[in-house]
């Protein structure tokens, strides 16, 4: 059981947090089904969820193909970096 607070929030109970796997800064979707308040987890979509989409295709060529595929890759880069540094790999100057 847990209380609303004035400011219309509640506290996930640990046991629940666990097994959806939620951590702080994750978001929840909130759906009513009948008289039930259901909670999920919002997944996560990752530039890398795009792998593999055009396999087959020709993206591009030449300097276009090359740009894409910076840009793509400083994405991956920068993704990675909000990673390592949100897991406490190291300490943000």
């Amino acid at each position: 059981m847990t209380t609303v607070t004035k400011k219309g929030q509640i506290t996930i109970p640990k046991p629940f947090r666990d097994k959806l796997h939620i951590k702080e800064g994750d978001s929840v979707i909130f759906e009513v089904k009948d008289d039930l308040l259901v909670l999920k987890k919002k997944e996560k979509k990752s530039i890398l969820d795009l792998s593999g989409i055009a396999k087959g295709r020709k993206v591009g060529v030449g300097n276009e193909r090359e740009y894409t595929k910076k840009v793509i890759s400083k994405k991956i880069a920068e993704e990675g970096l909000k990673e390592y540094y949100r897991f406490g790999k190291c300490e943000l100057k």
